[in-house]
């Protein structure tokens, strides 16, 4: 056998066994389904762009980012904290944690939204005209605001779905919600509606999402016996404190959000110094670099479930489920993101249209900030697996800190969006080179006292 033919032997042995394994095929199925997410979102945005223009498309930017930093502080961690505390219960086959789980899942989203939801919606239009000389921005984000308790159901729905491994059936509720997200709004805007029109689709979309979600979670309920009714979990509401589960839901709470700032922020600062057209052509060029990540978002989606279950096996398992993940997505997004980069010119200026040409220029910039990531595909999971959440929030909040010191300096220089690529490309480098640092002495110290 030559040289070549052992190269090919050796890759047809790889993938024979990487097709053997559930979770590849779970992630294939899933795979499907960010395929369709794709084209959907590709289309929507492509018709935002062509008929919003330039300066309006960076105002429909504006107040997604504005509402999704309002909402960071609305997020305390009950989804993230539910999906990893429900997939152990249920390895457990536990019924009464399950229940005990979901109860506070939903105690806790009624007691947010009770509260600083509330403010929020009475306090969002004023905040907007302070950092933007632009109110209807706040109004506009009210909807979201609101849109986001009625997706709690939905959430929940895609939580159950995942650990009771129903990838099919995940697959397709994705994809209705998916539909109904993109198709409302975009009618709306091509009825001339404009950025009313996206916001108020949004909110039907996702009151739809709602009804949906609770007939499919009934039929759930029952067909397993392990899956309470809703009847039930009311009921538990007395029961069921929410200090339980709060300190490990509230960390992850704070690690998702110092996380999530990380994509608003340059949005959000540059829309307060620079023009509404650099606010655009800057979502253009990141959400381009994004589009590889439906190859990692069902990886990232199973980690969730399988790095738990793997750890309940013992720290050898978990570290060969981790090491062997991040391995394989790490070389393969390198070589998705490089593919991407040759066609990003031809592709924006094609798609979008010549006023955002600029979108084109800064791609090449800011591929600093994606092309490793899929190394760190399953560091999120890791953490709040090994319930390290305040490991991460340590680092992520240095990351932040010193990053915005140094957007500060070179502000002074450069223009604010070159500044803003400078501070995206170090946040993404200190993040994977910190990281995988920690998850390196983690597992080393995990391993040399368990034995």
């Amino acid at each position: 056998m030559n040289h070549r033919s052992k190269i090919f032997y050796r890759i047809k042995e790889h993938l024979v066994f990487l097709w053997g394994l559930r979770f590849t095929r779970d992630a294939f199925i899933l795979q499907w389904g960010s395929f369709w997410d794709l084209g959907l979102s590709f289309i929507a945005s492509v018709i935002y762009a062509r008929l919003l223009g330039i300066d309006t498309y960076g105002d429909y930017a504006l107040f997604f980012a504005f509402a999704g930093l309002v909402r960071l502080f609305m997020d305390w961690g009950t989804g993230y904290a539910t999906l990893t505390l429900l997939s152990t219960a249920y390895a457990k086959r536990d019924r009464a944690e399950i229940k005990d789980i979901l109860t506070y899942y939903f105690k806790l989203n009624f007691l947010v939204f009770g509260t600083i939801g509330l403010l929020a919606l009475i306090s969002a239009p004023y905040l907007a005209d302070w950092f933007y000389h632009k109110p209807y921005i706040g109004d506009l984000a009210r909807l979201i605001i609101i849109a986001s308790f009625f997706q709690v159901f939905f959430s929940l729905l895609t939580s159950m779905l995942q650990v009771l491994r129903k990838m099919k059936y995940l697959v397709v509720a994705e994809n209705i919600f998916k539909l109904s997200y993109i198709l409302l709004p975009v009618s709306l805007v091509l009825l001339g509606y404009g950025l009313a029109g996206i916001a108020w689709g949004y909110m039907l979309a996702i009151l739809g999402s709602m009804i949906f979600a609770l007939a499919v979670y009934r039929q759930f309920a029952r067909r397993n016996n392990l899956v309470p009714r809703l009847l039930e979990i009311l009921f538990n509401f007395p029961k069921v404190k929410i200090s339980k589960y709060f300190h490990y839901g509230f960390v992850m709470a704070v690690d998702n959000s110092v996380a999530n700032s990380f994509n608003l922020l340059p949005l959000v600062i540059l829309g307060y110094l620079a023009s509404t057209s650099e606010v655009a052509a800057l979502k253009i060029a990141v959400a381009y670099l994004a589009l590889p990540n439906i190859f990692l978002t069902p990886v990232a989606r199973l980690l969730q479930v399988q790095l738990p279950k793997a750890h309940i096996a013992g720290m050898t398992d978990l570290k060969h489920n981790f090491y062997q993940v991040a391995r394989y997505a790490g070389v393969a997004y390198i070589f998705i993101i490089l593919v991407a980069l040759v066609f990003a010119p031809l592709l924006i200026n094609l798609v979008y249209g010549s006023a955002f040409s600029l979108s084109a220029e800064i791609v090449y910039p800011l591929s600093l900030s994606v092309i490793f990531s899929g190394f760190l595909i399953g560091v999120g999971a890791l953490y709040r697996t090994a319930n390290k959440n305040l490991y991460s929030i340590i680092i992520n909040c240095i990351n932040l800190a010193t990053g915005l010191i140094l957007f500060y300096f070179v502000s002074k220089f450069f223009s604010p969006l070159v500044s803003i690529i400078v501070l995206i490309d170090y946040w993404a480098i200190y993040t994977l080179i910190v990281h995988l640092l920690y998850v390196r002495n983690y597992f080393n110290k995990s391993i040399l006292n368990q034995n």
